[in-house]
């Protein structure tokens, strides 16, 4: 835990306000009021506990000072100049210039490290909206309001973190800044229990620079940065939490390369799975369009070797019925130096899996609609029929099935789960 979390998890265990002396019938009462929900809270505070209160509220105030001091160490949220409003400037990787634009019209670019996205359609407004927060939101919202963006246009949400992501070295300079990728790189998790929760606590007058304007997705989620490493946290009811944790754990007894979810204090976590690589969701080489046909195709003319990796995914969602995978939650991953394709990026976000939608479990896979399209899929493409005949799934059994559900602390009514997950593997390999 670094000093900020330090000063945070005591502050949040101190009281605050003031102590505030009052005289009803000739006695003398002593109550700590504070502000909560834009009203005055007053507690009455026992004779014995004043001198404890009294010490407490010292103590907060020299915590707030020193918290203030670090704060205002770190990186400052871009103040947004009228030439990156108007998207003149350079996207960089690092500090080396990949693309340049000049009134959001591309100028220049270095073919083998600009993004893919980029690559396929020149335009800098639609990667910069992409990789803005989902200002649907609440705590989108919330958080806008803190650090006082007054627009929910996604491209000057997300300049307003110079366009920088924990997940990929991308960032977009405007003309005439001399800034480097050391002055906005990522190094404070501020934000991370507002954009979370919602929870409202100190914050620096000069607000600071903050990978949660550019983390996208409809869920509660955020950035937490422990032991210098990033963490996404991301908010569920237990189903959804459920689901994720089991199909990640399930993932991995069946050798399909996953993101490993953990569970903490009612939130899912995982740990940033690009902290090597450069990210590059789906949609930058296959735009909006998640069909089968379409995403293989892509890759197809990309790099032949991520379908076999596509294949099995695939098969995974079909097993455990993830119906909400889309083009930004898949992906590649690209080498940060040489902008190489390493792979196909693992498995996640599959918190809409399983029993997360009602409950319910459809026992006859030969009915379900979502393995009835990836069965004509097969049937239609021969060069994807024969990948998929070619792989060697593991067996989906009781055994495994136990096994991973031996591994999740949230219990649910899973005595359905068995039957399901093993009527789909047979119908899915049987196919």
């Amino acid at each position: 835990m670094n000093r900020v979390e330090e000063i945070i998890s005591e502050l949040n265990k101190l009281p605050r306000g003031y102590l505030s002396t009052k005289i009803i019938n000739d006695r003398e009462y002593c109550y700590l009021q504070y502000r909560e929900n834009g009203r005055i809270v007053s507690k009455y505070v026992a004779l014995n506990s004043i001198e404890k209160i009294r010490s407490e509220l010292g103590y907060r105030t020299l915590l707030e000072n020193e918290l203030y001091a670090l704060m205002n160490n770190g990186n400052h949220l871009a103040n947004i100049s009228k030439r990156a409003k108007d998207l003149t400037g350079f996207l960089m990787m690092e500090d080396r210039i990949v693309a340049s634009f000049i009134n959001g019209v591309l100028d220049d670019y270095d073919e083998r490290l600009v993004p893919l996205y980029i690559l396929r359609t020149s335009d800098i407004k639609g990667y910069l909206s992409l990789r803005s927060i989902d200002n649907t939101r609440t705590n989108a919202r919330l958080l806008r309001k803190v650090l006082g963006i007054n627009t929910s246009q996604n491209d000057i949400v997300s300049l307003h973190s110079y366009g920088a992501t924990i997940t990929d070295n991308y960032w977009f300079r405007a003309r005439g800044s001399k800034l480097k990728y050391k002055d906005i790189s990522f190094n404070s998790d501020f934000y991370s229990d507002l954009a979370l929760s919602g929870n409202v606590i100190t914050f620096p007058k000069k607000p600071l620079l903050t990978p949660e304007l550019t983390t996208p997705g409809s869920f509660e989620k955020c950035w937490k940065l422990i032991n210098n490493e990033w963490y996404l946290y991301k908010a569920g009811n237990d189903k959804q939490i459920f689901s994720e944790l089991f199909v990640s754990k399930l993932a991995k007894r069946l050798d399909i390369n996953t993101v490993d979810y953990g569970y903490d204090n009612g939130y899912i976590r995982s740990l940033n799975f690009a902290s090597k690589y450069n990210f590059e969701p789906m949609v930058s080489i296959a735009g909006e369009d998640d069909s089968y046909e379409n995403v293989f195709d892509a890759l197809n003319k990309l790099n032949k070797n991520l379908l076999k990796d596509y294949i099995k995914l695939m098969y995974l969602d079909c097993l455990v019925k993830n119906v909400d995978r889309h083009n930004e939650n898949m992906g590649l991953l690209r080498d940060k130096q040489s902008g190489e394709i390493i792979s196909l990026a693992p498995n996640f976000d599959n918190n809409i899996a399983l029993l997360s939608s009602n409950g319910v479990l459809n026992l006859d896979p030969s009915k379900d609609g979502f393995i009835n399209i990836f069965k004509k899929f097969l049937k239609n493409n021969d060069e994807a029929y024969k990948i998929y005949k070619s792989i060697k799934f593991k067996e989906v059994d009781e055994k495994l099935i136990k096994k991973v559900l031996e591994d999740i602390d949230i219990k649910l009514d899973t005595k359905n789960l068995p039957k399901f997950l093993i009527n789909r593997h047979k119908y899915l390999i049987n196919m």
